[in-house]
């Protein structure tokens, strides 16, 4: 049994980026943590609408926390940063943070976002989790990696070798229908086809990455390290 932890920079990026690989974590006997870091909707407002900014939070983590359920997973917390502003907190401040949680839950396996994803939130998300990561003799991460997020990391910057380039995969085709079941708990956030971020075109995604390694569906990855 291994202890696998989730920091995604929103509510649905757990479920987009590795939904099927937490839930086939779940079947093995792992426990799966998830942190998120912003509020995810703080950016879409000004200052004189804070009372719907706040329903609209609350409403996002009544659909992770629905979502976390179905999936058997914990929630070790919202933090409620600033959406979209990341880059305005001191990178410690969230470095630290991160650094404590694994420290309580002595995670092998972390999942996270691409360096190289065009939300900024995401950026800063991975690098405050790839710090918190580095060698110490509090925790042994053995697996770091990043997961893809539809409309974010393949809009990403592509130049000077950056693209998303997957190095790991994980077949998810008995866990395709869950969690189909999961993005449905982010109705808000889904959209429809021909968007990327549609239900059929993330299941598309999955077929697409299976056939790039020959399985019906797979979640892929980039490995940041791997200990064997």
């Amino acid at each position: 049994m291994s202890n696998v932890f989730v920091i995604a920079a929103h509510p649905d990026d757990e479920v987009l980026g590795c939904g099927g690989t937490l839930l086939k974590h779940i079947d093995k006997g792992d426990k799966v943590y998830i942190l998120f870091v912003s509020d995810g909707v703080s950016g879409r407002y000004n200052k004189n609408q804070k009372a719907e900014c706040l329903r609209e939070i609350s409403k996002r983590e009544e659909m992770a926390i629905k979502a976390a359920k179905l999936g058997k997973f914990e929630i070790v917390d919202f933090l409620n940063l600033k959406n979209l502003e990341l880059n305005s907190y001191p990178h410690n401040y969230l470095t630290n943070i991160i650094f404590k949680f694994f420290k309580r839950y002595k995670p092998e396996i972390v999942y996270t976002h691409y360096e190289h994803d065009l939300n900024i939130d995401h950026y800063h998300t991975f690098f405050s989790t790839y710090v918190a990561s580095r060698p110490n003799n509090d925790f042994k991460i053995n697996k770091l990696l990043s997961f893809e997020i539809p409309s974010s990391t393949d809009w990403g910057i592509k130049s000077n070798g950056r693209q998303f380039c997957p190095n790991y995969f994980v077949d998810i085709k008995k866990y395709i229908k869950k969690k189909e079941i999961l993005l449905n708990q982010y109705k808000f956030e889904m959209r429809k086809t021909p968007h990327s971020r549609s239900i059929q075109n993330i299941i598309s995604l999955s077929v697409f990455r299976g056939g790039v390694v020959g399985l019906h569906n797979a979640e892929a990855f980039y490995i940041n390290k791997i200990i064997t």
